[in-house]
């Protein structure tokens, strides 16, 4: 198939400039880490790699059918000598995919006149999430129970079967399994750390054999990984874009049968893999800070009214690790706006939590150093500038995590605004308890001014996001919510001026706020709350212009060179 270009060569060029497009380096064969790594070591890491690498091919299925072909055609008109392919395949080959959204807002396309499809990769292009419900509603009916739970779970691929619909699970769909399992077990045949191997084993089994109940074991056995391991690895299984779900859930009358017939609804996991190595420094922080999370969930809003397996399970001495970063890949690696910095895994959705399992949170050092120190020096005042500092933020983070773990179920009952919520709910943990973190000893009194001066800062955008970008999302709300509160003021310079006691007691009420929805899920409360507080207001767009005026990135791009010399090796 022959592409049309849905940007001109000038624009390709802007947008691959370095201005507008910036590189962050992940770790390197010449750093000290890599250094101290043995040749048995090296042995596996390479065998990671090379499981980790196939989950690009497996991102690029999931997200539209498309991809790949739109890859080949690059790569032969680049052999042909067209600059706007070279230009265009390295824009695709960081963002994992022809559409993606930039930091001012604007979802862009790769292809001219090539429309986005409501269920991404996960089902076919030509079905419209109305043709989806009435076809579930149809299915249900007939008495294709099983069908329809195959269906609705996170793990399969969904096609046409006549004027009906089948699910094939993703150990049947990708063949790219079976070759990431065998590169698992190669490494684990040769790694000596015992309890890694064992994890491997379990998720290279969980990768051949269609059963959720072999992923909930290798989800365990990850979860308990701590920092006497020298590997970071995982299978990241999250996603925030399909909308086929979300039409499911929010039609009344069909949940009401699914619920009778005991069938839940989950949005499609897209895949991707993390592949790093435990930083022990970092992770003594963690294990220090470990304590953080006891604090928080002691003073959560509401406990009474609901029930928590995250909480009920080893969630309150959660295992956390600070990662060096070798690679990102797949739907992990997308840099789409922006990459992601740290996660709280397994999510509420999957069997190994919600039958008690544990949760781990890993932290991505290399994303995480970059700050332009300059842009926040124009948006923070000046007398409060001197708690701007890029530490704090890796504070906040942590924070952020905890909370993940905390609080009622929130799965996909709400929709289309769960994951908008949910990373809502979790910076306003972050907020709400530095005085009683302060009190427990874990902060100082600086401490908790930085968080919230660097954090804050760091949450007001340069445009207004869609609503399917959750992080930035929540991002907009929270400002313009400081903003009417005036937990956030606008000085006669136009900085942003922060009332410390303001804001910690505005983020408990939104913190409850949150809560209660989610205990009720209730998808069109939900919407309404997301409407009323995601506004672009003019306050927003005059910091947004102040943003744009030191900085000019519109998108990213991972360097991955100790990765690059894994796969040769």
């Amino acid at each position: 198939m022959e592409f049309v270009y849905g940007m001109s060569l000038e624009e390709l060029k802007m947008r691959t400039s370095k201005e507008c497009y910036k590189g962050i380096k992940l770790l390197t064969p010449e750093s000290s880490a890599v250094k101290k790594l043995s040749s048995s070591d090296i042995k596996v890491l390479s065998f990671l790699m090379r499981a980790a690498k196939e989950f690009d091919t497996v991102c690029y299925k999931l997200d539209n059918s498309k991809n790949i072909e739109f890859l080949e055609f690059l790569e032969k008109k680049e052999k042909q000598g067209d600059p706007a392919a070279t230009l265009a395949k390295k824009m695709f080959l960081s963002q994992k995919s022809i559409f993606s959204p930039d930091a001012l807002g604007n979802q862009t396309s790769l292809v001219k006149n090539l429309k986005k499809p409501e269920g991404l990769g996960f089902f076919p292009d030509d079905l419209s999430s109305k043709e989806f419900v009435n076809i579930i509603h149809q299915m249900v009916d007939d008495g294709e129970i099983e069908i329809v739970r195959q269906i609705l779970n996170q793990r399969s691929v969904v096609v046409r079967d006549g004027k009906k619909l089948k699910a094939i699970d993703y150990v049947e769909y990708f063949p790219e399994f079976k070759e990431i399992a065998q590169n698992l077990k190669k490494a684990a045949k040769c790694c000596e750390d015992k309890m890694f191997a064992n994890f491997l084993n379990k998720q290279a089994q969980a990768l051949e054999v269609a059963d959720p109940r072999l992923d909930a074991e290798a989800d365990r056995a990850w979860a308990k990984l701590d920092e006497q391991t020298t590997f970071e690895f995982t299978i990241c299984r999250e996603c925030y874009g399909e909308k086929m779900s979300q039409a499911v859930l929010a039609d009344k009358a069909l949940m009401k049968k699914l619920k009778d017939l005991n069938i839940s609804v989950y949005t499609k996991d897209a895949l991707g893999a993390r592949l790093g190595l435990v930083n022990k420094k970092g992770t003594r922080l963690l294990k220090k800070l470990q304590g953080l999370i006891k604090v928080a969930s002691k003073f959560m809003p509401l406990k009474s009214e609901y029930s928590s397996p995250a909480e009920k399970s080893n969630s309150e001495g959660q295992i956390a690790i600070d990662a060096d970063i070798i690679a990102l890949t797949g739907d992990e690696g997308a840099y789409r706006a922006s990459v992601v910095l740290a996660q709280n895994l397994p999510n509420d959705d999957k069997l190994s939590v919600q039958t008690g399992g544990g949760r781990r949170n890993v932290y991505h050092r290399q994303i995480r150093a970059n700050f332009n120190k300059k842009l926040f020096k124009n948006l923070i005042c000046e007398e409060q500038f001197k708690y701007f500092n890029p530490h704090a933020s890796h504070l906040a983070t942590i924070c952020h995590e905890n909370t993940h773990s905390l609080g009622p179920v929130s799965g996909s009952k709400l929709g289309a605004f769960s994951s908008i919520l949910e990373e809502f709910k979790a910076d306003m943990g972050m907020y709400a308890f530095l005085d009683e973190f302060k009190e427990a000893g874990y902060f100082s009194d600086s401490d908790c001014k930085q968080i919230i001066v660097t954090e804050l800062a760091s949450s007001f955008c340069k445009g207004k996001p869609s609503l399917t970008e959750a992080h930035r999302t929540r991002a907009v709300m929270i400002c313009y919510r400081m903003l009417c509160e005036r937990a956030i003021t606008l000085n006669s310079e136009n900085k942003l001026c922060f009332d410390f006691e303001k804001v910690k007691k505005t983020a408990k009420v939104m913190l409850e706020e949150v809560i209660r929805l989610q205990i009720d899920g209730d998808i069109k409360k939900a919407r309404e709350y997301v409407e009323k507080w995601f506004v672009w207001s003019d306050q927003i767009n005059m910091i947004a212009e102040i943003i744009k005026k030191f900085s000019k990135k519109l998108n990213g791009y991972l360097i991955m060179p100790f990765a690059n010399e894994l796969l040769n090796y």
